[in-house]
């Protein structure tokens, strides 16, 4: 491996950009992209830095994405979050797998690339440091900002990790969508020996749990898994155990494909629902798919040249994918996502040397695209 390429990731990781204080990296990424010829325009929205990064102005223009901020180091680690190191064939460091990692062999493909050759196509970055709450003021901003530049954009790779064995062997075409439900029952409060009489409210909430978490929503459907829904919190707010609360609480999110939309399940829910229960949904995406035919193919062809065909799919969590297709055609293509938000978070060094090549690949032949 080159140490190019280590010092980039070695640098990236040395910010303690915890969403949403990027911590200077988006200065970082603008001074390292400057110095290749890239024209950088900073993005601040409310809190949140951005960066939009352009090589030259060709009808064709390719861009990679990604974003900067990483989630909190909780205790645990063996080493220090925020310093990469070294240790058994993996590159240890908070973001090294998602995604300063893939970002780092990003730059440094592209650099090595310029390099070597006179492109007659454009390359742009689309920074973020909101990413991990995918918040309003990140991406989401940029692609208003340039869709009022009438700024276009050919294709999208979005260096995400989401791989699910190693690097290359995937590329996420689109995602499910995700909805949120809070949902609140209430009833008597009592003593235990009392319950009998007044009825105890949350024996028929935890019925309704049951129901909705071992429910058969479908089978799946042609680009998407079946839809699955998880119960993520239960709170009854009692720490006792001789007084039934008055008061119970879940907390309810379904990843659901293109078989149902927001509405449908909705009403799923609310059908389902006794007198003493109400609902409360937040939508958060619509499942989709994220790219033409056209562009997944070229980029299945490319990636083959350095690396055996990759399989398409849309499994895996929310990302920056879901404002960027407004747009242009997107597609994520990074690390194996089983490395990241884990305590010691690590990428492997073959899977860092190997995303390099795949993204080298994709720039050496964007010319016949």
């Amino acid at each position: 491996m080159s140490d190019f390429l280590i010092k980039i990731l070695k640098d990236l990781v040395s910010f303690k950009s915890i969403t949403p204080n990027d911590d200077g990296a988006i200065d970082y990424c603008s001074e390292f992209l400057s110095n290749l010829g890239f024209s950088c325009t900073k993005l601040r929205f409310e809190n949140v830095s951005n960066l939009y990064a352009k090589l030259r102005d060709f009808k064709k223009n390719l861009c990679f994405a990604g974003h900067l901020d990483v989630v909190p180091p909780l205790e645990g680690w063996s080493f220090s979050p925020f310093a990469l190191t070294s240790a058994n064939g993996r590159l240890y460091g908070r973001g090294t797998n998602d995604m300063k990692g893939p970002l780092s062999a990003c730059f440094a493909a592209v650099s090595d690339f310029l390099q070597n050759n006179n492109p007659e196509f454009s390359i742009s970055f689309i920074l973020t440091s909101d990413e991990e709450v995918m918040g309003d003021n990140g991406t989401k901003r940029v692609i208003e900002f340039l869709k009022e530049k009438r700024e276009s954009i050919t294709g999208c790779v979005l260096c995400e990790s989401c791989s699910p064995g190693c690097s290359g062997e995937y590329i996420k075409i689109g995602c499910k969508g995700s909805l949120n439900i809070d949902l609140h029952s209430s009833g008597n409060q009592c003593h235990v020996v009392n319950s009998k009489g007044l009825g105890n409210h949350i024996h028929k909430f935890i019925e309704l749990l049951h129901f909705f978490s071992t429910y058969k929503f479908d089978d799946g459907s042609e680009n998407f898994s079946p839809t699955n829904l998880e119960v993520t919190s239960i709170d009854v707010g009692n720490n006792v155990r001789n007084i039934i609360s008055p008061y119970a609480s879940a907390k309810i999110n379904i990843r659901f494909n293109d078989l149902w939309n927001f509405e449908m399940l909705e009403n799923f829910i609310k059908l389902r629902l006794d007198k003493n229960t109400t609902a409360f949904f937040e939508r958060f995406g619509n499942p989709f798919i994220g790219a033409k035919k056209e562009f997944i193919e070229f980029l299945q062809a490319a990636i083959t040249k350095e690396n055996r065909k990759p399989e398409i799919g849309t499994s895996g969590g929310n990302s920056d994918a879901l404002f960027i297709k407004e747009i242009t055609d997107v597609v994520e293509i990074g690390s194996p996502i089983k490395n990241a938000h884990i305590i010691n978070e690590y990428i492997d060094i073959q899977d860092l040397i190997k995303l390099q090549k795949i993204y080298t690949a994709i720039l050496d032949n964007f010319h016949d695209y």
